[in-house]
């Protein structure tokens, strides 16, 4: 497996799988370099990683997603510890993230090292983490 930066050419198959993004939106991320892209060994997208900045300071990690058929397998880990080393690198000294209360994220999150930092409760939905972890 192999983890990138995503560039121009990822942009179909981002806005084909990413239902969260906006076209505009998806252009500013591609352009600030906030989306990593997982391919397997036949370069075939498999997945990938968009952040962006809460409030405006800290990496949040707003969508980790590996494909059906590659999880379980180290792929959304590697995902992570990219993106992590990253922010490292550029100088940041905690990320964050945060996934619903009724999915099994939030555990593979805890065990990357991630500590419940809050919540968000909105009408109907149910409870959002909030999670950090210090780099």
């Amino acid at each position: 497996m192999k983890v990138r930066l995503a560039t121009q050419e990822d942009r179909d198959f981002l806005l084909q799988w990413d239902h969260h993004l906006p076209p505009k939106q998806l252009a500013e991320k591609l352009r600030c370099g906030q989306i990593y892209i997982l391919e397997d060994e036949a370069a075939a997208r498999q997945g990938w990683l968009r952040y962006g900045l809460f409030w405006d300071e800290i990496p949040f990690m707003n969508l980790l997603w590996v494909m059906d058929g590659h999880r379980g397998e180290g792929w959304g880990r590697a995902l992570v510890e990219r993106w992590e080393a990253d922010c490292r690198d550029a100088g940041y000294d905690r990320v964050m993230t945060s996934t619903q209360s009724n999915e099994d994220s939030q555990h593979f999150y805890r065990h990357l090292g991630y500590v419940d930092t809050g919540a968000l409760l909105q009408s109907g939905e149910p409870l959002e983490i909030i999670l950090a972890k210090e780099l």
